[in-house]
């Protein structure tokens, strides 16, 4: 097959991502180079405004955008280009590269350029929370929310920040929430599972509710894609070009077996629990009657009440064919 030739290509490289090699990156802009007619690299730094550039080279006509690093430079380029025609690369270069692992993207440098050489593109769906904050991964309200910060601190080697993850996970308190949906109840109940065999389904839960659902909770999380922070496989089976939400509401766990749960879901492992509900949905709003932390891509962005919605199809991006 005969590589696709890209007329103007930017690289955004942040050099603070992940322990690569500088070789691998070298070869990445060599690989780059041979199938752009224009190529120009930029380096990130915490003094650039990354969004605003992003948006800046977009309007200038470029093809192709490739993110060399982790999952935050990725969010900062990709929320630039929703809703663009521009495509979007992703080398994935950072510690848990979680769109990366729900895209099937090799770990391969040079994989990844095979695949950009290719051509080969999917258009992905894209979550938004109160009409302002886009997210790829997945979003959280409850104590995953509470716990992300900390999760930040003990990426960057802060270590006393594992006690007091252990403290809040240990004495946090289960909340009632309202979930309410763009349809009936029972049409947006999945399944909840036992084991790793989905049990008998039991919409009779929820029949005669209209749209809305009031369950107690730890937390509610809601999935673009299956992955988020540490590479948990927190709402497994969620799709990232289905155009619908994977809603899991971990239920009536125990503390103990909430750690356990989240211990046997790191690393992207897939594991059910008979605990979860999952529902399927566009949009919903969340309620609650004390005041919930939610995040977006473990970025904090304030408390209950939230919206969220689906863009479907809304960034083009460099990725196998489902």
């Amino acid at each position: 097959m005969d590589a696709v030739r890209y007329r103007r290509i930017v690289i955004f490289q942040n050099p603070a991502s992940g322990s690569v090699n500088p070789e691998s990156r070298r070869r990445v802009v060599e690989r780059l180079e041979a199938i752009g007619d224009s190529m120009s690299e930029v380096t990130v730094d915490p003094m650039l405004n990354l969004a605003a550039r992003t948006a800046e080279i977009a309007r200038e006509g470029i093809d192709l955008v490739v993110v060399a690093g982790g999952d935050g430079t990725v969010r900062e380029v990709a929320g630039a280009l929703v809703h663009t025609d521009v495509t979007l690369a992703i080398v994935p270069l950072g510690t848990f590269n979680n769109l990366a692992l729900s895209l099937k993207l090799p770990v391969n440098p040079d994989a990844v350029c095979d695949l950009i050489e290719a051509g080969l593109t999917r258009r992905i769906d894209v979550g938004i929370a109160d009409n302002h904050h886009t997210f790829f991964e997945g979003a959280g309200v409850g104590v995953d929310a509470d716990l992300f910060p900390i999760g930040e601190e003990v990426k960057r080697g802060r270590f006393h920040g594992i006690g007091r993850a252990l403290r809040l996970a240990l004495l946090h308190r289960q909340a009632q929430v309202e979930l309410r949906f763009d349809r009936p109840v029972a049409a947006a109940y999945k399944h909840s599972f036992r084991g790793s065999t989905p049990m008998k389904r039991r919409r009779w839960r929820f029949l005669g509710l209209k749209n809305r659902v009031r369950l107690r909770c730890s937390f509610v999380a809601i999935g673009n894609g299956p992955y988020y922070g540490g590479n948990f496989n927190v709402c497994p089976g969620a799709v990232l070009d289905d155009g619908l939400f994977l809603i899991a509401v971990y239920r009536d766990f125990s503390k103990l077996e909430l750690l356990r749960h989240f211990w046997s879901i790191s690393g992207g492992h897939r594991h059910y629990n008979p605990k979860m509900e999952i529902f399927n949905v566009p949009s919903l709003e969340i309620w609650s009657r004390e005041r919930l932390s939610v995040h977006v891509d473990g970025l904090p962005i304030g408390t209950t009440p939230v919206r969220f919605d689906i863009l479907p199809k809304a960034l083009k991006v460099i990725a196998p064919q489902n």
